[in-house]
């Protein structure tokens, strides 16, 4: 999951001290496997799954102890290279161990481990802090979560980054890699920049991918951010006479189906998540926040201007069978569901991020402030997305981080920093502003890219092989400029 539109506003309060990983050795506890492996994946033999034990609170020599759920899948190489690849999943509260199977054949880790680590509160991860009361949708399910999880002893201002960060750093120190190589995309490059500050040694190198960068004021730039992706988007298909032809005046086409859809919301039989039909209904603020997570996935920006023809005219499945093709960030990720409850993400763990590392530093009378008046339809839906967050970080009671996880993160170590042109929630801008304090850093944009762009080609993958082969030097970058614009879908 990528980072999500939660986060509040509340006093600089008591602020959480900065911690480092405990001086004893860290420990694992080897497991079975929690999820069904892929056809020829055999576990124990190039798989292994185990908990990393470590404090809920390290700054608390008394803290209870938690257990933190890893898979290692091994290289196919008979030679493989002595520094894995970890992957640090987005959020906050992705889930990254279910994912184990989508990640078999990447080219990237022919002959490199890879390491999955759910994060505390995460996925198989023990406590989790997964809100089943807001997935089913439960009134007030936000309150009834946060109120179960403090009458269980969780504390939940330890679900942060710097604990994050010292649980990466356990983990390699108990796995016996002497070095290996970070890999995060959305929140995960805010934990990866996390761990180059607070835990520098032992990595080699680092790909943060779809920036998060602590320097940002999210919820600030929110309004602004949302409407210019959606402006651009509906340039660039303006820009070529294909879509244009196709789809002229495509903005105020989607602007005019948004206000009719406010005035008389559409109810329609659709497809639900589960793949079964469903009665439906979708107002235009709906259609606005669908079409921004659509956004997420690179293999949909080239349907937007289709599918937004197609609802204009009463077809309301279009967006149904785009969704349905979504799998979140990165593109080719699959959530996973256990039987009892999706583990994909972790609501909670998301407050606890955010609330405590993000919204508490943002003011929410200059967010809402800061979303341009035009047009007024993306205005009321930015608005209300602002005071919702801060409305659930009130809720979720977590003090403000401490001053430093507003700062930007310096470093040396070889860095490859990549944005997607129309990433609708972590811009570009953001990871050139953290590539700007990373002195061994290397930027690339990639055309017609969303959020999670590192396996958007060939050309992509490529740039992040060569830079694991040698991290110190730049890689070639040339093939960025063949990139084409989105190949639009046009009328059949």
């Amino acid at each position: 999951m990528s980072f999500k539109r939660f986060i509040f506003l509340l006093p600089l309060l008591l602020m959480v001290a900065p911690v480092m990983a405990q001086d004893t050795a860290p420990s694992i506890e080897p497991t079975s496997c929690w999820m069904e492996l892929a056809e020829g994946l055999v576990e124990g033999q190039n798989v292994e799954c185990g908990y990393l034990i470590v404090p809920e609170d390290r700054t608390n020599p008394s803290s209870p102890t938690i257990q933190l759920a890893y898979a290692v899948l091994r290289a196919p190489s008979d030679s493989p290279k002595p520094d894995p690849v970890i992957y640090l999943a987005g959020g906050p509260g992705g889930n990254a161990v279910g994912e184990l199977n989508a990640w078999v054949g990447t080219t990237y880790l022919e002959d490199r481990d890879l390491i999955l680590l759910d994060q505390r509160g995460t996925g198989f991860s023990q406590p989790t802090l997964n809100c089943p009361e807001v997935e089913q949708g439960e009134e007030n399910g936000l309150q009834a979560c946060h109120d179960r999880l403090v009458g269980e002893g969780v504390n939940l201002q330890a679900y942060n980054s710097v604990e994050n960060a010292a649980d990466v750093a356990d983990l390699r120190v108990a796995l016996g890699y002497d070095e290996w190589n970070l890999f995060g995309i959305s929140y995960g490059t805010r934990l990866a920049l996390t761990v180059m500050r607070d835990h520098p040694e032992g990595v080699r190198s680092v790909i943060i991918d779809s920036v998060y960068p602590p320097e940002v004021s999210s919820w600030e730039e929110y309004g602004a951010n949302t409407a210019d992706v959606f402006h651009r988007l509906f340039q660039a298909c303006a820009a070529n006479a294909e879509c244009d032809a196709a789809y002229p005046d495509l903005e105020n086409t989607f602007y005019d189906t948004v206000a009719k859809l406010n005035t008389e919301p559409a109810s329609y039989s659709g497809t639900a998540k589960s793949g079964d039909s469903e009665d439906k209904t979708m107002s235009g603020s709906d259609f606005i926040d669908r079409l921004f997570q659509v956004m997420y996935s690179s293999e949909n920006i080239p349907a937007i201007p289709m599918v937004i023809s197609e609802v204009a005219n009463g077809n309301y499945t279009a967006l149904d069978d785009l969704e349905s093709g979504q799998s979140g960030e990165p593109d080719r990720r699959r959530l996973v569901q256990s039987a009892d409850e999706d583990v994909s993400d972790s609501e909670g763990m998301n407050n606890s991020v955010d609330c405590q590392e993000e919204v508490a530093f943002n003011d929410e009378n200059k967010a809402i402030a800061n979303v341009p008046a035009d047009p007024p339809l993306m205005h009321d839906n930015s608005v209300a997305a602002i005071q919702s967050t801060f409305s659930d970080c009130q809720i979720w009671g977590v003090k403000a981080a401490d001053k430093r996880e507003t700062q930007p993160v310096v470093s040396d170590i070889p860095t490859l920093v990549v944005a997607g042109e129309f990433d609708p929630i972590t811009p570009a801008k953001w990871a050139q502003s953290a590539a700007s304090h990373l002195s061994n850093s290397t930027f690339f944009l990639f055309p017609g890219g969303g959020h999670g762009v590192i396996d958007l080609n060939e050309c992509t993958m490529g740039i992040m092989q060569a830079f694991l082969e040698d991290p110190t030097a730049k890689p070639d970058g040339s093939c960025v400029a063949d990139i084409t614009e989105p190949q639009w879908v046009l009328p059949s």
